[in-house]
Parts: structure tokens; sequence; C-alpha cells
């Protein structure tokens, strides 16, 4: 019994600190430095591949609110995607397509940040995936809060574990003049990458894109 209750306290503990880590986990580009003042993801990708630019798209859906369980109403969804997908001859989709690297955001203002940290940490401890693939990554930049919603994510290759998606969010947003930032649109309209055609759904997912 005394045991039983040793290892239930453990699991308390673990819990309650891993929340409080999670919780620092914020790429943070405030301060507008050459790089970050914060690099760090929930998971902290090998920088040293960045994959090539041209082989990505974004796309801004400012009518997209959010879940329809969400408390607060979402300023946009954002998504970065691969436009060519990767064979790794083991990742293939529900049509025996290869595998295609994205990522998505959901947008907030920055008076927003405890429920955008709250929802960040509720991914995070109840992903059933593990790093790379788990989601709830954070990017805060002037006054708005980019967060994903998603309990697993689809960046890193199965055979060699690269993360295809990370460093190169990484980079998009590290060329951000903060001076030049007046609306959203203003942000966004100085990614280094090209815009595509995506819709959301009410679930946060894609639904097509052309």
């Amino acid at each position: 019994m005394k045991q039983l209750l040793l290892a239930y306290l453990s699991l308390l503990f673990n819990t309650i600190a891993f929340g409080q880590t999670q919780s620092k986990l914020v790429l943070d580009t405030a301060n507008n430095n050459e790089h970050y003042n914060n690099q760090k993801f929930y998971y902290n990708p090998d920088s040293s591949f960045v994959d090539l630019l041209n082989l990505w798209n974004y796309k801004l859906d400012t009518a997209y609110k959010g879940r329809k369980r969400d408390s607060l109403k979402a300023l946009g969804g954002l998504i970065f995607w691969r436009t060519k997908p990767v064979d790794d001859k083991i990742s293939k989709g529900p049509n025996s397509q290869p595998w295609t690297p994205h990522f998505t955001f959901e947008i907030y203002n920055l008076a927003d940040s405890d429920f955008c940290y709250k929802k960040s940490n509720h991914v995070r401890l109840y992903s059933s995936c593990v790093p790379p693939n788990v989601g709830g990554d954070m990017i805060i930049i002037d006054k708005f809060i980019f967060i994903n919603s998603s309990v697993c994510v689809s960046c890193a290759r199965y055979d060699t574990k690269v993360d295809y998606c990370r460093p190169v969010i990484r980079y998009i947003f590290s060329k951000i003049d903060k001076t030049k930032i007046t609306t959203l649109e203003s942000l966004i309209q100085q990614f280094v990458i090209k815009e595509g055609n995506l819709e959301f759904n009410q679930d946060g997912n894609a639904t097509h894109h052309n």
C-alpha cells in the first residue's frame, strides 16, 4: 500500500512538473533579435537541416475562428505545408501517396496568452505521440500568438526522424521585421515563402489544396 501511494505521488509530481516546464517552451520573437531571444519549441529540431524554402507554401485563413469547443475566438488559422511530398518508402497516406509535412497554427491576440498557455499545456500533456510528433508549439511575435493545437503533428520523416517543419518555420519568422508590423496581414506578408491555396475546417484541419 505504501509503495502504491509513493508511486501515485511520484506520478502526480512528475505531471505537475511537466506542465510547469512546458509553459516555458515558447519561441518568443518579440524583441526582434537577428534570430531569436528564445528558441524553444516543444521539440528542438536539428537546426543544421533547413528544407528548401521554395518547396513550402503558407495560407492565412481569417474566416477560421478556432474549434467549436474553444471559449475564445481565434483571429484566424495559418498553415505551412511542403508542396512536394517526401517518399520515405514507409509513411504512405490513405491513398498510398508519399507523406507531406505540414504544420498548422491558430492565431490569437497577446492579451489571450493565459488561454493559449493552458491550451498548449493541455495538448502536450494529453498527446499520445512522442517528440518530434507532439504539437502544442507557440510563437509570440509583437502582439500576436501563434499556437499549434494538434496533439500529433506530421513533421518528422519516419526513417530518419528529421523534422521538416520547425526549422523552416523558425527561419520564416526570423526574417520578420517587428517595426513593420501594424496588422496581422502586415506580419504575414513578410513571409519569405509563397502563399498557396488551402482551407480550414472546424477541427482546424486543412480540407484541400490546389
